[in-house]
């Protein structure tokens, strides 16, 4: 985990006070160094304010695993100015294939990727970014500078977040949107999974560089039993690669499929290396994933530590989980919380590098309301609706479980996301992931794998619960708002509806999902999305036009 941040300044004015100001919002007590890149020169940045011009680069690193820091690094003459944001699983691979004249110094994935770069750049850089990127194999977002422009690129299914805005002169980029709204850019955008973004005298450009569909969406698998054996090797290799270098780790444990999968392959895999796993729930007292879970770890001998939320705790999270998620949207803080809790005590146990079960849903067809679309329309339709949902995964999952990691020093792993596995799920028809339109179930190459690598059929065929309800934070938070003063009432009164502050909905539920399921369940509650706005707004966050919409109703109540 390393976040990254940038600034350029079209008329070369002076950008020393915004680029110390980003990397101090990008800085965290457990970070084990800090660099700026100006002129083509690498300095460590111990927060001072020397003058620096034209284009900047900065990076903040953590020290996860048992391997070379992230730290900027250049070719061979200096050209190219590269910051690695992620993992890169394949580097002695990679780093094998360098031509042998290359001189290496500490083989990070930063420097391999450099001089990678240098054997394809001639005078396109975003071509020669495009040709790189095809052949890496991990979580990544890179900056690269030669002097004329920084081109900012992003893995194909967004797993690591970045951010993007500009005002007059001034461009930026940065891995969290607070580093972009404190230096007074408010028109703050994310860069989408798969794509690149150029910032020059030229402005900002934005342009395809290897995504989703790159990766390929043809549908050429209609066998089950060939699904599941590619399946279950292709998971085993996404968990092994992601424990190199690894001497411990956290498991996020909900007693669902998709975690306790996780859990199994990964615990079994650590005993084999001598590698300490703990699996981490949080949720309010009688959430439903807390008996599923504890009974699942107990039956693994896998250590488990829980935290029983209270209300007031629940509260009390409320604002560090909306200045960390960096939103509003109501279902990406109630999501949140769950998470932030848990990652918490991760950081306290000092473990630094946590799994998460995220992705099967989108990949293998595990929403409940996926079934309707076959029942109301086709399979064509549901093909094209999780296609569009797992498009959409880096905005409505990623950003929010990385941006809450980094705030407590963790890197979250997603091996269900893997290139391979992606690659796989895309290909497999949608009949065979969810059967007809009265399958409750779905996701039935994923259930199958889990029951074929030993997971005991009462969890591998446990029903979908979403997050903020197996954890019980959607009636809490409901609680919360009704207490500090926002409800119904004060709604119906001054005319609220979120949809004037944003019509974007950071969730499949909340976008469709409620059309075809329990309507009630996954409707936003407007006087807790108000709640939520008000926060938001008191802690400075959100762009221009939300804000100016949010004061607007607040100045009302």
């Amino acid at each position: 985990m390393s976040p990254v941040c940038g600034a350029f300044n079209r008329i070369n004015e002076d950008v020393t006070v915004e680029i110390n100001s980003m990397m101090r919002a990008l800085n965290h007590k457990s970070a084990a160094q800090a660099w700026l890149v100006s002129e083509g020169v690498a300095k460590r940045w111990q927060g001072g304010d020397e003058p620096v011009k034209g284009f900047v680069l900065g990076q903040v690193s953590f020290s996860i695993r048992e391997q070379p820091i992230e730290r900027p690094s250049f070719d061979c003459i200096g050209n190219l100015a590269v910051l690695f944001e992620g993992e890169l699983y394949n580097s002695q691979a990679l780093e094998a294939k360098l031509d042998p004249g290359h001189k290496l110094s500490n083989g990070s994935a930063s420097e391999i990727v450099a001089h990678m770069l240098e054997e394809v750049y001639e005078d396109n850089l975003a071509g020669a970014i495009k040709k790189v990127v095809r052949l890496l194999d991990g979580p990544y977002c890179i900056a690269v500078n030669n002097g004329a422009e920084i081109i900012l690129v992003r893995d194909p299914a967004g797993l690591r977040p970045v951010f993007y805005a500009e005002n007059g002169d001034l461009q930026a980029f940065a891995s969290k949107k607070t580093a972009l709204w404190h230096i007074g850019l408010r028109n703050v955008k994310p860069l989408r999974a798969g794509m690149l973004a150029s910032f020059s005298k030229n402005g900002i450009r934005l342009d395809e560089a290897y995504t989703l569909e790159d990766l390929g969406s043809e549908v050429v698998i209609d066998d089950l039993d060939t699904t599941v054996n590619s399946y279950c090797n292709l998971l085993i290799s996404a968990i092994e690669k992601r424990m190199q270098n690894l001497k411990r780790f956290g498991v996020l444990m909900s007693g669902g499929v998709d975690s306790c999968l996780i859990a199994k392959l990964a615990s079994e895999a650590a005993a084999e290396e001598g590698v300490e796993v703990t699996a981490y729930t949080a949720g309010t007292y009688g959430a439903a994933d807390f008996e599923h879970a504890e009974h699942f770890t107990r039956e693994l001998g896998l250590k488990h530590r829980v935290r029983r939320l209270s209300q007031s705790e629940v509260e009390s999270y409320v604002p560090s989980v909306v200045a960390a998620v960096e939103e509003r949207d109501i279902v990406q803080i109630e999501a949140g919380i769950g998470i932030y809790a848990a990652l918490e005590m991760a950081s306290q146990d000092g473990v630094n590098a946590i799994f998460s079960g995220q992705g099967p849903d989108e990949l293998w067809g595990g929403y409940t309301w996926y079934p309707q679309l076959i029942a109301r329309g086709s399979y064509e339709k549901l093909l094209q609706t999780m296609q569009d949902d797992l498009a959409r995964g880096d905005i409505e999952t990623f950003d929010r479980e990385n941006k809450v990691a980094l705030a407590h020093g963790v890197e979250q792993l997603f091996p269900y996301v893997d290139n391979e596995i992606v690659k796989l799920a895309m290909s497999v028809s949608p009949r065979l992931k969810v059967t007809s339109g009265k399958d409750t179930m779905g996701k039935h190459p994923h259930r199958q794998a889990a029951r074929r690598l030993g997971l005991p059929a009462e969890y591998a065929c446990r029903g979908k619960n979403a997050a903020q309800h197996g954890t019980g934070i959607h009636d809490a938070l409901d609680t919360v708002a009704r207490k500090k003063g926002f409800t119904p009432r004060l709604v119906a009164s001054i005319g609220y509806n979120s949809e004037e502050v944003s019509k974007e909905k950071l969730a499949s539920s909340t976008r469709y999902g409620y059309k075809y399921d329990d309507e009630e369940l996954w409707q936003v509650s407007q006087h807790v999305q108000l709640f939520l706005d008000s926060i938001a707004y008191d802690n400075g966050l959100l762009n221009k036009a939300e804000r100016s919409k949010i004061e607007e109703f607040l100045q009302k109540a």
